[in-house]
């Protein structure tokens, strides 16, 4: 049974903390979660209502805030948005846990409980609108090797060993996925990468069916009389549902070489054409060129490198110097953009307008102008910390006056948070990006190319 969302509006009172803890709780409990993760929700909320109440408003402002409790596919997301005074959150002391050992110093301590608790916190400038705060809990089902009893389990680490059979000597159909084979993709992953895979979803076989059946995720699996052997899938993604990424491919060791993913991504681009996806990116690889090449098969092409994007994985069989992951963005347009307009910086417009013709467009492309003028008072940005990426992402919307203020702001605060990597995306249909790139530039950002979308 879904489950819609709930808004409350809230005085900034300190006093009314334990109504809105309530309505968390209760809705999280109705969605499903177990007592421990409650908890993590409220210790999370609690911390991020507590820190608006406190900082937000003046000491005898009155006023009312927001607060959203929305339960969704995956798990529950809490919005705290309010119209106070800009805060900010550098300021907030960093909290070590020895600190507590040898000074009882607790400060910050409750910031540090939400990045422990809650699975993604996100910021958002809004500009006239205020500010929103998002915390995302996902739902804690029991991943595959959970499912698996010990036979299961010796056999996926024998799996991830075995020799591969000889070339075209299995008979095998692609076809989407079945909401019952979750498990067998599930199991794939694991007998495939161990867990190492990024995307932590996969390891989940109910977060697996329910993401199909909402079309967040558009599985195609290569199925023999007898098992599931390789998996593909679209990622439809909220910040450009337009785009998704090719991703999640993995065949099954011994199946290796059977052409299962040249056939399952094939799939998956004819399903791209049939639902009007104007296109569709991967990420290849660095640490080897296997992936990289595999995307060129399909012409899809290298639009921007990110480098330092993920932790350091592991390949069977392959050596290398141990480092953080990065990725070349490749991308293919299956339905290309009649016009398009786009302002690059003057010092990167060659190189932006050679990434666009490789990929098959001719934009109009217009030059900044030395005069130029901010008309609104106030940015409008996002701000992402993905802990287990160690990875800040800042995506400005809208630019106002106060744009490189905010961005150097939120700059240093997830330096703060110790992200190893912070990824600044800039739209390329707005003038102001050509203007301002370079102030950016000064702050340490450089360019690595253009995105999807």
């Amino acid at each position: 049974m879904a489950f819609r969302e709930i808004r409350l509006e809230v005085p900034n009172d300190i006093r009314y903390l334990p109504i809105i803890l309530g309505n968390v709780s209760g809705i999280a409990d109705m969605t499903g979660f177990k007592k421990g993760d409650i908890s993590a929700i409220e210790l999370g909320t609690e911390e991020a209502v507590s820190n608006v109440i406190k900082h937000a408003f003046n000491p005898d402002e009155k006023v009312y805030f927001s607060v959203i409790i929305q339960p969704e596919t995956l798990g529950l997301r809490i919005i705290i948005k309010e119209k106070g005074i800009p805060f900010d959150s550098t300021l907030i002391p960093q909290y070590k846990p020895e600190d507590l050992s040898m000074s009882g110093d607790i400060k910050g301590l409750g910031t540090y409980l939400m990045k422990q608790f809650i699975d993604e916190v996100k910021f958002c400038n809004l500009g006239k609108e205020g500010k929103e705060t998002h915390l995302f809990k996902y739902m804690t089902t029991q991943s595959i090797d959970r499912l698996m009893n010990q036979s299961e389990l010796e056999t996926a680490e024998k799996e991830k060993k075995a020799e591969k059979l000889p070339k075209n000597s299995i008979h095998f159909d692609v076809r989407r996925m079945a909401p019952d084979e979750a498990v067998e993709v599930s199991k794939g992953a694991y007998s495939s990468y161990g867990y190492s895979y990024v995307l932590e979803h996969i390891y989940f076989p109910d977060r697996v069916r329910e993401m199909n059946q909402q079309d967040e995720l558009i599985s195609f699996v290569a199925v023999t009389e007898s098992e599931v052997i390789g998996h593909c899938a679209l990622e439809v993604e909220e910040a450009d549902p337009k785009v998704p990424q090719l991703g999640v491919a993995f065949t099954k060791p011994k199946y290796r070489g059977q052409g299962c993913l040249n056939r399952l991504a094939d799939a998956c681009l004819e399903e791209a054409r049939i639902r009007n996806f104007t296109a569709v990116y991967a990420r290849g690889i660095t640490t080897h060129p296997y992936s990289q090449k595999s995307l060129l098969n399909f012409n899809m092409l290298e639009s921007a490198i990110c480098l330092s994007s993920g932790p350091e994985r592991e390949y069977k069989g392959i050596e290398g110097k141990p480092q953080r992951e990065s990725v070349v963005l490749h991308q293919i347009y299956i339905h290309p953009p009649k016009e398009l307009v786009i302002h690059p910086p003057v010092r990167h417009e060659q190189m932006v307008r050679e990434i666009f013709t490789q990929l098959g467009v001719e934009p109009k492309i217009k030059s900044a102008t030395g005069d130029f003028q901010i008309q609104l008072n106030e940015s409008v940005i996002a701000v992402i910390a993905e802990s287990h990426n160690q990875v800040g992402k800042i995506s400005v919307s809208r630019y106002g006056k106060d744009i490189e203020a905010v961005v150097y702001q939120q700059l240093k605060r997830l330096c703060i948070d110790r992200m190893e990597t912070v990824y600044l995306y800039l739209k390329l249909n707005d003038p102001l990006t050509a203007a301002l790139a370079e102030r950016f530039e000064q702050m340490g950002f450089f360019f690595s190319g253009v995105m999807p979308g």
